[in-house]
């Protein structure tokens, strides 16, 4: 294995605005950082958003890969331009190593794990083989893919009820399918829901199946509570069921919670001595761009201050 950098200050495993945050953070304080990114480019989650930005004070986009560009910006302006473009294989706290997939190593002082969280899927029968053949990855981008067609929608927050919403303008009909017996979407889009015309709820209900060969043609559903299930002939699948954390990395080297979630104090710092942890990872209350860049924030300055 080829040691890369012996030793780098900060090591940052992610470039979403956690990550993106940390390392800006950490040059402006006058510390070492490298960032390591999987993806070929950075701004993790927000390449997947294709809707207006609005709630990120004093900056607003068109979408997401507007304010990644905003956010690169900022970083070329701060000089830090070290970004390893590769996956991590593992994390070794004793040694303070990172190796990566490529089998070179990063040797560091403090290390921040910024990894964020994917979309969760419900691994059934369907889901994968269909992927772009009617499983839609985004219902604001792929809107018009679905003009006059038949749409299920699957989950009952805020994402499935206002992509629901804004599918029906176009859909011939958007049935919504979800495992509790009530939504749990903000009032105004159950209302909106509600009292739409073309939109069906289906509580207690559970998809088991998409259906089709070349493209969906229909989902096998289950009642949760009855047991009852049958066939819906639809076009379309949207599901939006939450998000689940990208900590498999660390799965058994750091404390976390009972859904996956690296457990961080009030500095960011997890159980392990060095090991901070920022941004989705490490925020299953308020997962937004606003608390990811504070989390990012707050790491670098509590490692300048203990150094």
């Amino acid at each position: 294995m080829t040691l890369l950098i012996e030793p780098t200050e900060v090591v940052i495993i992610g470039c979403g605005p956690a990550g993106l945050s940390a390392g800006i953070w950490c040059k402006d304080l006058g510390m070492d950082a490298v960032l390591v990114e999987r993806a070929p480019e950075i701004g993790g989650q927000l390449l997947s958003v294709y809707s207006p930005i609005l709630n990120y004070l004093g900056v607003s986009s068109r979408d997401g890969r507007e304010m990644v560009s905003r956010f690169r910006h900022t970083l070329e302006s701060s000089g830090l331009d070290r970004i390893i473009h590769s996956g991590v294989d593992r994390i070794d706290t004793l040694s303070k190593v990172v190796v990566l997939e490529t089998g070179d190593e990063l040797k560091w002082k403090a290390l921040i794990i910024a990894t964020g969280v994917r979309r969760r899927r419900l691994q059934i029968p369907g889901e994968d083989w269909l992927q772009g053949k009617g499983v839609l990855p985004s219902g604001v981008r792929d809107k018009e893919l679905v003009r006059d067609k038949r749409v299920l929608v699957v989950g009952g927050g805020d994402a499935a009820i206002e992509n629901a919403i804004l599918l029906s303008e176009v859909a011939k009909s958007v049935t919504v399918a979800y495992r509790r017996p009530a939504l749990t979407a903000r009032q105004e889009f159950c209302d909106r829901a509600a009292d739409h015309a073309t939109i069906t709820l289906l509580p207690e209900t559970k998809l088991t199946r998409v259906l089709g060969e070349s493209s969906v043609t229909g989902v096998e559903l289950v009642n949760r509570s009855t047991g009852h299930k049958w066939i819906e002939e639809v076009d379309a699948v949207l599901i939006r069921v939450g998000f689940e954390p990208n900590s498999e990395l660390v799965r058994d080297v750091i404390d976390l919670d009972d859904l996956g979630y690296i457990r961080v104090n009030e500095s960011c710092k997890t159980n392990i001595a060095d090991v901070y942890a920022v941004g989705d990872v490490a925020n299953p209350i308020a997962p937004t761009i606003s608390s990811a860049s504070g989390m990012g924030a707050t790491a670098a300055k509590t490692i300048f201050s203990g150094r």
